[in-house]
């Protein structure tokens, strides 16, 4: 399997990395975000939906330098994730393509997390020209209903890869505890069929577990969130999160 390497942070199928979501909707709630965020983790996810000023291009500018400079050397993902996805903000495709455009010419960014349905309007050339810029690409795959079947779920992956993601993300909802046992399987076998590292995330109550098992399934990243923030992805306490993945080393 292939290891990406984001600044100083390798994500493989070791230790799964911790990333602290940012869910600001101002400019000084994103700062004081990031300013908890940087104690605990290992990566940093800008959920630029929930800023207010998101389509303010000015202010995009000042926020995203500001945040680079407040998390020093932590990778930085941009997320800006449609109401489709789970996301904040309804917006058109040609502002999806803009405001990504802008962050990643704006230098401040490391990663950007897309969304695979968008990669199928906006063509695999978006993801080349990032890639020119030197900012690596999450694809995402949602699915909000269910865990689908293994295949479904393998096709998703030998896609993404075949779209040239550097990282594959997988975010399912389990109907069962033996839907999160089977997605981690799942990713367990991933490893085989494509070589990129890949994120999965099982949600609800019952999925918790997919966030602590990454050393065991081979899940590259892991979300938790900051004391009195919470949303799906994340529902463990990122202090917590990161002692539990410890322990369980």
């Amino acid at each position: 399997m292939m290891d990406v390497q984001v600044r100083e942070v390798r994500f493989d199928a070791g230790k799964p990395k911790i990333c602290v979501p940012i869910v600001g909707k101002t400019f000084d709630e994103i700062i004081e975000q990031a300013n908890e965020a940087k104690k605990i983790a290992e990566v940093i996810e800008w959920r630029a939906d929930y800023y207010e000023d998101v389509l303010d291009d000015d202010k995009l500018n000042s926020t995203l330098l500001a945040l680079r400079d407040e998390i020093r050397n932590i990778p930085l993902i941009f997320s800006l994730r449609t109401s489709e996805a789970g996301g904040q903000i309804e917006i058109s495709l040609n502002q999806y393509r803009h405001i990504n455009e802008f962050a990643v010419s704006s230098r401040a960014i490391d990663v950007a997390d897309v969304e695979v349905t968008i990669i199928d309007q906006l063509s695999t050339t978006f993801i080349k020209w990032m890639q020119a810029l030197d900012v690596r690409v999450i694809l995402s795959y949602y699915n909000f209903e269910e865990t689908p079947e293994d295949a479904v779920i393998l096709f998703r992956l030998n896609l993404m890869e075949h779209w040239g993601a550097d990282i594959a993300k997988i975010v399912v909802q389990p109907q069962n505890e033996a839907d999160v046992l089977r997605q981690m399987g799942i990713v367990m076998k991933a490893q085989t069929f494509v070589s990129l590292p890949v994120v999965s995330v099982s949600l609800g109550r019952i999925g918790k577990f997919s966030q602590v098992s990454g050393s065991l399934d081979g899940s590259c990243m892991a979300y938790g969130c900051l004391e009195g923030q919470s949303y799906p992805e994340a529902q463990i306490d990122a202090e917590k999160l990161a002692l539990m993945i410890d322990v369980l080393r």
